[in-house]
C-alpha cells in the first residue's frame, strides 16, 4: 500500500445499529426482474440448467452491489479494477494524501487507466471506481456488501484496521484479507465473534484480471450462506477458479510454486547450467511458462522473493523439506548487495538495455556475474517433447534430462508431502499450480503422465526416499487420476469423482480417460458425449508451441471437418486449454520454405490453410471456436471462420502479420472485409469498408477483450463471451445445440471494389504516415501489398469479386512479401529474439 498504513491513521468511528440484510426487498425485486428478463430471453419458463443459472446470477447481482477495497497498492488497485470489470460500484481507499486528500487512490486509478496489458475489459469500466481516503471516507464501509483489505503485511496494522471496520460495517457484510503470508488464525486473533463469522482470506494473484486462481481460506465459524454467495460471485462474475485451502503457510499456490522455483534455481546453479538453458528446460518442455525460474525471479523482483522466503522460513516447521532451499541462494544475496533486484532495477539474472529503440537482453554468467549476449534457446530435446511428451525429456540420459527429472521429482515429492496438510485433494494442488502459476499441468497431472509406478521405481533405483502418500497409492493400486473415469485421489476419501460444479467442463479431465479419435504431434481430435443435450460433438485441440498452426495442425482441423460431415456428430468445437488459443500461423514453417526459395511449398501451405478454414466455414453442421488467451494472426483466422465464436473475457484478438512483414494469408483480410461491408454504414460503399480494414490490419491492432474487439469487428454482436474460462467448453457445446436445428452454412461473400482507385487512397495514407515518421520505408511496401488485397487488385466496381478471389490475392501478396530479404529478416528476428525488427 502506497505510504504504509499506521494504526494512528485510523480515527475511531461510533458503532451504529445493525442494518437489514443487503438482499433487501429492493434488491430482491431487482433479482426477480432480471430473472424474468432472462426467462423472456430464453423463451421458456422451464426450470432447466440455464434458468437455474439465471436465478443464481440474478441473486448474485442483487447481493454484491457495493464493494470497498482498502489499500491502493498493486494488489488493491488490481482487485478494484477487476471488480469494476463486473460493473460493481467500487470504493478504493488509502491513506490521506499530502497534495490532495485522495492523492494515493487517484494515482492508483490513473495507473489502472494506463495499464498495459489493460486491467479493464473496456475503458468505460473505470467509472465504477471511486477514490477515497481512510479519514474522510471510512463511512463508505457502512453499506458495503464486501470489504477487502489489501494493506501492508503487518499484523499490528491489520488488527487495528479490522477493529475500526467492525465498528461501522453492516452485520450482513463480508470482510476478507488479500494476505498471502499471514495465517487466518493470526488475522482473527483480536476479532469479535460476529466478525470472525463473516471473515475469510481471499487471496488473489497478480495481475488480478488475468490470473485465474483465487485461494479462499475461511474460519470454522464462517457463515456458510455468505461464503456460498461469495464463491458464486467470484466464480460467475469475476471469472475466478476457486481453490479452498487449509490455513497453512503460503496456502497452496505459493507454498508449492515458490518451492518449485527454489528447487529449479538451486539445481541449475549447483549443476552449472547457464540461466537461459535452465529456463528453456524448466519452462515449455514441462508445460511451464517460458520465463522459467530465473526469468520469473527477475519478473517478480529478487528483493521481493527474499521477503517471501523469509516469511516461509518463519512459518514452516523445521522438518519441512522446503527448509532445505528456503534461504536465498548466495548468488541471490550477491545480486542484492550490488543493487540488482530484477526487471524493476538495473537487472538480475538477465539484463535488458535499449539500443536505438530496440531491447537487447543479456544473460548472467553465474560464475563471475558478468553478462553475455545469447541467442534464443532452441533445444532439440525440447522439440522432441512436443512430439513425444515429457518422458522424452525426463528419461533422457543427458545433463538436461537429469536436471529436469531432479527438479520435477522434488516438486512431486513435496506436493505429496503437503497432502493432507494443505488439502486432501490432488486436484486442489494441480489447480493451484495451473491457475496461479500458469502451468499446463499440475504436479500430480505430470506424475500421472509419467506413470506413478515408473516414477516410484526410479526413486528407489536412485536411492531416494519415496513419500508416504505415493507408497500408499502404490499399495492401494491407485494412480493420482483414474484412467477409465473422471476420478482423482482424495487422501480422506480415496478415489472420488472430480466435481467442477455446474456449467464447468474441462478437456484436461476428459483427456485423462478418453482416447483420441486421431492425433499427430500438432493437434488431436476428441469426441465428447454431451449427455444433457443428447449430442455427440467433436473437439479439435491444437497443442504445438504457442499453438502455432503448422501443416500438421491444419491437417487435423480438416480431418475434424471431414469426420463431422461423414459421421453422426452434431457439431465441431475448436478448443484447447493452453494459455493461448493460437498465436498464429507457424512462422518456422514459412521461413524454412522461404530460406530455400520453395515458393510453391509456401503456396501449398497457404492453400491448405485456406482450404481447411473454408471447409470448416461451409460445413453442413455448426462449428464453434472457443477462444481464450491469444487468438491472433492465423489463430484469429481460424476462430473467425467458424459458425460462432465463444471467447473468454480475457481473450486477445487481432491480425498482427504486418509486424513481421507479411499480410494475413489464411482468410483474415477477406473475412474482416466481409464483416465491414455488411455494416449498414458501408453496405453500399465497399471501398470505405476497405479503408477501415486497411487501418485495422495495417496498424496490427489487437483488442484485449471481446468487448474491445467489437469495435474492430473481430468479435460480432452474435458471438458469445464468458467470464469464467472454465465455462468455455460448456458454452461452446450449448451454442452447437442452439445452432444445429435447421442449420445452414452462411452465404458466400461478394465484393465490389474499385481496385487502383481505392488503392491509391491507401497509398496516400501510407505516404502521410511516412512523412510524419510514424512508419518507415519498408512499412510502406508492406502496406502497399495489403492495399492490393483490400482494394481487390486489378478490378473495377463493375466486377463482382468472390471469396476465392480475395483468398488468391492474400496468398499471392504474402508470397511476394516473403520473397523479400527484409521480410525474412523480420521473421528471423522474431523467431530468434521474440521482438520485432524495425528495418
Amino acid at each position: 500500500m502506497g505510504a504504509g498504513l499506521t494504526p494512528s491513521s485510523l480515527s475511531p468511528r461510533p458503532k451504529e445499529s445493525p442494518k437489514p440484510m443487503n438482499i433487501t426487498k429492493k434488491s430482491l425485486f431487482i433479482g426477480i426482474f432480471l430473472l424474468c428478463q432472462n426467462i423472456w430471453e430464453l423463451g421458456s419458463i422451464t426450470l432447466n440448467t440455464r434458468t437455474l443459472f439465471a436465478i443464481i446470477s440474478c441473486l448474485i447481482m442483487a447481493a454484491f452491489k457495493k464493494i470497498v477495497v482498502i489499500g491502493a497498492g498493486t494488489m488493491g488497485s488490481g482487485i478494484a479494477a477487476h471488480l469494476a470489470n463486473s460493473n460493481r460500484e467500487v470504493i478504493l481507499l488509502d491513506l490521506k494524501g499530502k497534495e490532495s486528500a485522495n492523492q494515493i487512490s487517484e494515482n492508483a486509478i490513473d495507473i489502472i487507466k494506463k495499464s498495459d496489458p489493460p486491467l479493464l475489459v473496456e475503458r468505460s469500466r473505470l467509472e465504477h471506481i471511486k477514490p477515497g481516503n481512510l479519514e474522510d471516507d471510512f463511512d463508505e464501509i457502512k453499506d458495503a456488501d464486501w470489504v477487502i483489505e489489501a494493506v501492508v503485511e503487518r499484523i499490528d496494522i491489520k488488527h487495528k484496521l479490522y477493529s475500526q471496520i467492525d465498528k461501522v460495517r453492516s452485520p450482513n457484510s463480508i470482510i476478507s484479507s488479500n494476505t498471502s503470508t499471514i495465517p487466518l488464525s493470526i488475522l482473527t486473533q483480536e476479532m469479535s465473534d460476529s466478525m470472525k463469522a463473516d471473515f475469510c482470506i481471499t487471496h488473489f494473484f497478480n495481475p488480478v484480471r488475468f490470473m485465474r486462481l483465487l485461494e479462499i481460506v475461511e474460519t470454522p465459524t464462517m457463515n456458510k450462506d455468505k461464503m456460498g454467495g461469495l464463491r458464486d460471485f467470484c466464480k460467475n462474475e469475476l471469472g475466478k477458479g476457486i481453490v479452498n485451502c487449509n490455513d497453512t503457510p503460503g496456502f497452496i499456490g505459493n507454498r508449492i510454486g515458490v518451492y518449485a522455483m527454489q528447487v529449479a534455481m538451486y539445481e541449475a546453479l549447483e549443476r552449472g547450467l547457464p540461466v537461459e538453458i535452465a529456463d528453456a528446460l524448466f519452462g515449455r518442455p514441462l508445460g511451464i511458462p517460458k520465463t522459467g525460474v530465473f526469468g520469473l525471479y527477475d519478473l517478480i523482483g529478487i528483493d521481493l522473493m527474499k521477503d517471501v522466503l523469509a516469511s516461509f522460513k518463519k512459518e514452516l516447521q523445521e522438518d519441512d523439506p522446503f527448509m532445505d532451499v528456503v534461504k536465498p541462494h548466495p548468488l541471490v544475496e550477491q545480486l542484492l548487495e550490488k543493487g540488482f533486484n530484477g526487471n524493476k532495477g538495473p537487472g538480475g539474472f538477465y539484463q535488458t538495455t535499449i539500443v536505438e529503440g530496440d531491447e537487447h537482453i543479456k544473460a548472467m554468467n553465474t560464475s563471475d556475474m558478468s553478462y553475455y549476449d545469447f541467442d534464443k534457446v532452441d533445444l532439440e530435446i525440447a522439440r522432441r517433447v512436443e512430439k513425444e511428451g515429457i518422458k522424452a525429456l525426463l528419461d533422457n540420459d543427458s545433463e538436461y534430462g537429469r536436471y529436469a527429472f531432479a527438479v520435477l521429482a522434488k516438486i512431486i515429492n513435496y506436493s505429496a508431502f503437503c497432502i493432507p496438510e494443505v488439502s486432501s485433494k490432488v486436484t486442489d494442488i494441480d489447480d493451484a499450480l495451473r491457475m496461479g502459476f500458469n502451468w499446463n499441468e499440475g504436479p500430480f497431472e505430470l506424475l500421472n503422465e509419467y506413470g506413478l509406478t515408473k516414477f516410484v521405481q526410479r526413486l528407489q533405483d536412485e536411492k531416494q526416499e519415496v513419500p508416504e502418500l505415493l507408497t500408499t497409492m502404490i499399495r492401494l493400486k491407485q494412480e493420482p487420476y483414474d484412467s477409465t473415469s473422471s476420478r482423482a485421489y482424495n487422501h480422506e476419501a480415496g478415489m472420488k469423482f472430480i466435481s467442477r460444479g455446474e456449467g464447468v467442463r474441462r478437456l484436461g479431465d476428459h483427456k485423462k480417460y478418453a482416447n483420441p479419435l486421431s492425433r499427430n504431434f500438432a493437434a488431436t481430435i476428441w469426441q465428447f458425449n454431451d449427455e444433457p443435450r443428447e449430442q455427440k460433438i467433436l473437439c479439435c485441440e491444437f497443442h504445438t508451441k504457442a499453438n502455432a498452426l503448422n501443416a500438421d495442425a491444419m491437417k487435423i482441423l480438416e480431418e475434424s471437418v471431414n469426420r463431422l460431415e461423414q459421421d453422426n456428430y452434431q457439431g465441431l468445437v475448436v478448443y484447447n486449454e493452453a494459455m493461448n488459443f493460437s498465436a498464429g500461423a507457424d512462422l518456422n514453417t514459412m521461413i524454412g520454405l522461404a530460406d530455400v526459395k520453395d515458393w510453391k511449398g509456401i503456396d501449398k501451405y497457404l492453400s491448405d490453410f485456406q482450404s481447411a478454414c473454408m471447409k470448416m466455414k461451409y460445413a453442413s453442421k455448426p462449428t464453434v471456436s472457443a477462444v481464450a488467451g491469444l487468438a491472433i494472426g492465423g489463430g484469429f483466422e481460424v476462430a473467425c471462420q467458424t459458425s460462432k465464436m465463444v471467447a473468454h473475457m480475457n481473450s486477445t484478438l487481432g491480425l498482427v502479420e504486418t509486424g513481421v512483414g507479411l499480410v494475413p494469408g489464411g482468410g483474415g483480410c477477406k473475412e474482416l472485409l466481409w464483416r465491414w461491408v455488411q455494416d449498414k454504414k458501408y453496405i453500399n460503399d465497399h471501398d470505405q469498408a476497405a479503408l477501415q480494414v486497411f487501418d485495422i490490419i495495417g496498424y496490427g491492432l489487437m483488442a484485449h477483450s471481446p468487448l474491445q474487439a467489437k469495435k474492430h469487428k473481430f468479435f460480432l454482436d452474435d458471438d458469445i463471451f464468458v467470464l469464467n474460462r472454465d465455462n468455455l467448453l460448456v458454452e461452446a457445446f450449448n451454442q452447437v445445440s442452439l445452432l444445429k436445428s435447421g442449420y445452414s452454412a452462411p452465404k458466400k461473400p461478394k465484393f465490389t471494389l474499385s481496385g487502383p482507385e481505392v488503392k491509391e487512397k491507401m497509398h496516400q495514407v501510407l505516404l502521410d504516415l511516412e512523412q510524419k515518421k510514424i512508419i518507415f520505408g519498408y512499412d510502406v511496401d508492406i502496406g502497399l501489398h495489403l492495399a492490393t488485397v483490400l482494394s481487390g487488385g486489378d478490378t473495377t466496381k463493375s466486377k463482382e469479386l468472390s471469396e476465392a478471389d480475395l483468398y488468391n490475392l492474400e496468398r499471392q501478396s504474402l508470397i511476394n512479401l516473403i520473397q523479400s530479404n527484409k521480410t525474412r529478416d523480420r521473421i528471423h528476428a522474431m523467431l530468434s529474439t521474440g521482438r520485432r525488427l524495425k528495418n
